[in-house]
This record gives structure tokens, sequence and C-alpha cells, in this order.
């Protein structure tokens, strides 16, 4: 039984017991007359509210006011610092003197903490970039690593290239020789009730202390270009179940059908890119499909994507392309998209082997906690307008 009244009726209501029902009310001289009499309209039973049409369902704490006053108790800045001249002069003087955190190691711990917001739901980050060689399958490893090992939740990488991935190689395959199409055979078996999350695990590479799942394409082309839209959304559905964050490292082309079904349920868009003519153009030609598909179909799904991506720019070796026209493609780049994102160079991530992010440096793996802080503000941006739209529509 619900306490949740509105005042007048509190003021008004004799107090009920919680432990007896309320007895029941005899019936009046009147109304017994008029079901006795013919002709005499009885009175329609009043109807029981139902949930959420008056107010008297509204919780009766909103909470906003205390909750303002517990975001300013951020803990980040009252743990001791870790690193800098700061932790040094701790460690020094045994704890005497204990200077604030700088500014460096807090906006680390800041993005941290993005790293591990929670959603209301399963969440798709989608790599993608039509032209090869530009770090897709590297920059999936790496945000699959800092979402493995920073936000606590269950992280997988999905190869669904439509030819051969190259996730298979760039990570730990532990001697699993296991790949997606060996998952679809026996898929029917985890779209059931009883399916159970260590028997998926069968068809997936664990990555270690990195933190994450691979679910590697498979060597055979023909086999995977039978992977399809209808292939490709059986499969989300299943690992959706079990996984938290999904990132799905995707092949060149973006007309085909497995890369149009998984930009369905994405839900941010992360594009790599070095600063070469050729790959900022190809960036841009993806941007512009879709775009297109957003004006052709009048689903702004497509468009609000591109708006809210991240770019992230890898430094490899090669020729080196003048500051001047390095400048001019971060323009045209930094236009279409929320927010770009520099990787440095690091030989661990260049090897064209297996990428054991332990061995990467501290410059490389700060670039990809900063990455991943901005993706989860996209998550959450997203997450929030969803639920919103739901909200609205029940």
């Amino acid at each position: 039984m619900s306490t949740n009244w509105q005042g007048s009726e509190r003021k008004t209501r004799a107090p009920i017991s919680l432990t007896e029902p309320p007895p029941a009310e005899p019936a009046t001289a009147t109304s017994a007359v008029m079901h006795a009499v013919p002709g005499i309209q009885t009175p329609a039973e009043p109807q029981p509210r139902q949930p959420g049409t008056d107010q008297s369902d509204a919780p009766l704490v909103s909470g906003r006011r205390s909750a303002a006053v517990l975001r300013k108790e951020n803990v980040n800045d009252q743990l001791p610092p870790v690193t800098g001249w700061q932790a040094f002069l701790r460690a020094v003087s045994f704890g005497l003197i204990s200077p604030k955190v700088g500014p460096t190691e807090l906006a680390r711990r800041a993005d941290l903490s993005a790293i591990q917001r929670v959603y209301s739901r399963p969440m798709q980050i989608m790599v993608a970039q039509p032209l090869g060689g530009v770090g897709k399958t590297m920059c999936s490893v790496g945000l699959g690593s800092t979402f493995g090992i920073h936000s606590g939740q269950q992280t997988l990488v999905w190869d669904n290239n439509e030819m051969m991935g190259t996730a298979g190689v760039r990570t730990n395959a532990n001697d699993s020789t296991r790949t997606v199409w060996d998952l679809l055979n026996v898929l029917e078996s985890f779209e059931t009730v009883t399916a159970r999350k260590g028997e998926l695990s069968y068809y997936t590479r664990h990555q270690g202390n990195n933190q994450f799942s691979v679910l590697v394409a498979d060597e055979d082309a023909d086999r995977m270009k039978s992977i399809g839209a209808d292939e490709f959304n059986r499969i989300h559905t299943v690992v959706s179940r079990f996984y938290d964050t999904i990132i799905v490292d995707t092949g060149n082309n973006t007309r085909s059908a497995n890369w149009l079904a998984s930009i369905e349920v994405t839900d941010q868009l992360v594009i790599p890119t070095t600063l070469k003519r050729n790959a900022v153009v190809s960036a841009l030609r993806m941007i512009e499909q879709l775009e297109s598909m957003s004006e052709r179909t009048g689903n702004p799904h497509y468009k609000d994507l591109v708006t809210n991506a991240v770019v992230l720019v890898t430094h490899g070796g090669g020729a080196r392309v003048s500051s001047a026209e390095q400048a001019e493609l971060r323009e045209n780049l930094a236009s279409a998209v929320r927010v770009l994102i520099d990787i440095p160079y690091d030989g661990a991530l260049d090897t064209g082997s297996i990428i054991d992010w332990q061995l990467v440096g501290d410059p490389a793996r700060r670039a990809f906690e900063r990455a991943s802080a901005e993706i989860a503000a996209g998550l959450l941006s997203t997450d929030h307008k969803r639920t919103s739209m739901t909200k609205t529509t029940n």
C-alpha cells in the first residue's frame, strides 16, 4: 500500500494501520434503496487510479538539493598524490609534508572516473575508417585495454571486418583457434535464457592483465562475407547480454551489410586517422556518407554519430607532413566532429604483432585514457538522450 500521498490527503485521511486491513464500510441505507428500486441508476464504483496518471506517483523526496551537495564531495581531490614532485616531497618527508595533488594527476583521475561510468544498458563503440593502415585495430585494442583495465566492467573487442580482420594477429590467442564463425555455428544455444557467460567465453580470447576479450574475425574471407546484417544482429544481441562495453573494429567497406548493421546500433563513433591527405579525405567521405544517410532517411542517428564523434590522430613513421598542411587537415576534421585526440607514436603499438598494453609507454597510455574519457562523455550523452526519449514515448 502506497503512502506517497499529497499533503492535502495526509491532512484529511485518518491514520491507517500497517498491520491490519481497514474494515469494509457498511452499506448505507441510501445505497440499499437505490439498489432495490428499479429505474434508479446506481453510481459507478470508484475506479482505482492508474500509475502515472497524477502527481501522487511522483517520489515524495526528489533528492535534487541533497544530490547537488554530494556532487561537490570529490574523492579525487582528497587522495594523496602518487606522481610528480608532490608525491616525491610527501615520500621524503614521511608524510609530514603533503602538498595537494598536481593538476596533471588530478586531470588523469578525472578521466579515469569518467571511464568508470555505468550506463542504463550495454554500449557500443564503433571504430571506423574506410582507409586501411591508419590504426583501426591498434586503436580498438588500445580502447579495449583502457576500458577493460579501468572501467571494472566486461569489455569486448569484436573484429567485424567483412574480410579477414587483423584483431586475431594483434591480440593474444591463448592457444584458441575459435572465431566469430565458430560462434555463429552454435549461436542458437546462446539465444536461450539458460546461456552462460562461461560458455560464451570459449569462443572469445581473453587478454589477461589487459582485462578485455576479443571476438576475432575468421581467417576465411568467404565465410566472413557471409556474415551479413541478420548474422551481425543476432551476434550483437547475444554478446550484449554478457558484455557492458562492445568495441567494434570494422573493415574498409562502408557499404557492406555488416558495417551498416553495426552503425545502426552504435552509440559512439571513433574515427582513427593519420594527418595525411588521403587518410583525412577518406574519413571525411565516410562522414559525408553518414550525413547523407540522415538526409535521405530522415533519421538523425547517423548525423548525430558524426557530430558526437571522437577522432584519434595516430602518429607513426613515414614522410612528415608540413605543419601548415597538418593544421589545414585538422581544421577540416574538427569542423565536423566533437573532438580530436592525438595518439603519440609508441613502438609497442607498431610491431605489427601482438599488442601487450603492459609494454606501452605512459604518453600513449595517457592519450588513450584521455580518448576513453571523451568517448565515455559521448556515451553518457547518448544514454541520457535515449532514456529521455523512452520516457517521453511511454
